[in-house]
């Protein structure tokens, strides 16, 4: 996402526009990485899900937690 509009971007040096291309670049690398990060957390939470209502379904059944 280039957040600077098109008559702005006219009037820069190539210094800016240097500066500017790195940062967008910098700026997407981050949210890439963030939003691979809230995918794992949103897998280790489902996986969390997924083993307490195995144990609490083995306790109701059983009278027992399985992984004691």
């Amino acid at each position: 996402m280039n957040l600077t509009s098109s008559h702005v971007v006219d009037h820069l040096t190539a210094d800016q526009r240097r500066q500017l291309r790195d940062l967008n670049n910098e700026h997407r690398e981050t949210n890439e990485a963030m939003n691979h990060a809230e995918a794992s957390i949103v897998r280790a939470r489902k996986l969390n899900d997924i083993n307490y209502h195995r144990r609490r379904k083995a306790i109701l059944a059983n009278g027992h937690d399985l992984d004691e």
